[in-house]
């Protein structure tokens, strides 16, 4: 086990703390023992974290729900879906909450609030908490146009962005160069911004008929 992981365990837990923790051990008991049931102890021994988290969600599900198994496949694929998708933002240099955030800008956590709202600031919502992509950071700034960017693709989900930003490819000189990269590479000037805000538009435009 990491040595890490063992220091934080033997900490002191709050009484809030252990409440939650007893329900944990609790709910993992009954779990442990429907896999059992189901013969796949064995396949859990040698999932991932993220695999193995996945497997408790749905055998919960499966076995206190009273949805029909159509709305069971459609919760189960949304929650795929994320991790997948928590998975792609690690693969591109991983995330930080809003009190690091701040850090890196060298703000308060109010103005990280308030450049959310105003599309001036990417966040995702990771396991119920704010999480801030590192990508779209440049040293202790912001990456040079992406507050723009952000601006024009408006309302549309964490999840949109982000594709927009690291998932599309406009550029036919270099077509392997995603949004986000070349904007760090070429900044606001030139015909790459020209670009890319153009495309920030149409996509807007093809994403909300």
């Amino acid at each position: 086990m990491n040595s890490t992981i063992q220091k934080e365990c033997r900490k002191p837990l709050s009484a809030e703390q252990m409440a939650v923790f007893d329900r944990l051990s609790n709910l993992s008991v009954e779990l442990v023992a429907k896999l059992a049931e189901k013969k796949q102890l064995s396949s859990a021994r040698n999932m991932t974290d993220n695999e193995l988290a996945k497997l408790f969600f749905e055998t919960q599900l499966d076995r206190t729900s009273e949805m029909s198994p159509r709305e069971q496949r459609k919760i189960t694929h949304l929650n795929e879906s994320m991790i997948k998708f928590a998975e792609r933002l690690k693969r591109l240099g991983g995330t930080c909450r809003a009190s690091k955030a701040a850090e890196i800008l060298g703000v308060k956590r109010q103005t990280i609030n308030n450049r959310l709202k105003a599309h001036k600031l990417l966040a995702v919502q990771i396991g119920g908490e704010s999480k801030f992509p590192l990508f779209q950071f440049d040293g202790n700034r912001m990456v040079d146009g992406l507050e723009e960017v952000l601006s024009l693709l408006g309302d549309f989900s964490s999840i949109t962005k982000t594709s927009f930003l690291t998932a599309m490819y406009f550029f036919d000189d270099e077509d392997k160069l995603n949004v986000i990269d070349a904007l760090k590479k070429y900044g606001t000037t030139g015909e790459h911004m020209t670009e890319i805000c153009k495309q920030a538009v149409l996509f807007g435009h093809q994403v909300s008929r």
